[in-house]
């Protein structure tokens, strides 16, 4: 039981890294600065501002899709996958 919660911690670490790297590939490319020292919170902060807006859907468990809206509009979309190694893939 503890094996199974610990691999489930990593998971969610690895989605964690994976989103926050992303998030900060994006902050780049919308033209922000001062994000590459950034903790996940704060680019996720920096980028729900001026406009912009991140949704993060996490629902389905062993997915995640990372959209970036300008407004209304979707900018950029990424999905993420875990397979049953527990590496998480682009999709």
């Amino acid at each position: 039981m503890s094996q199974r919660k610990d691999q489930l911690a990593a998971v969610e670490d690895k989605l964690k890294h994976v989103t926050t790297v992303l998030l900060k590939k994006w902050a780049g490319l919308s033209g922000f600065y001062g994000f590459k020292a950034m903790e996940y919170d704060e680019v996720f902060a920096l980028l729900n501002t001026n406009g912009w807006k991140v949704v993060i859907d996490d629902t389905a468990a062993p997915n995640r899709i990372v959209e970036l809206y300008q407004g209304e509009n979707r900018i950029r979309r990424e999905k993420y996958a875990v397979d049953e190694a527990g590496r998480v893939h682009k999709v």
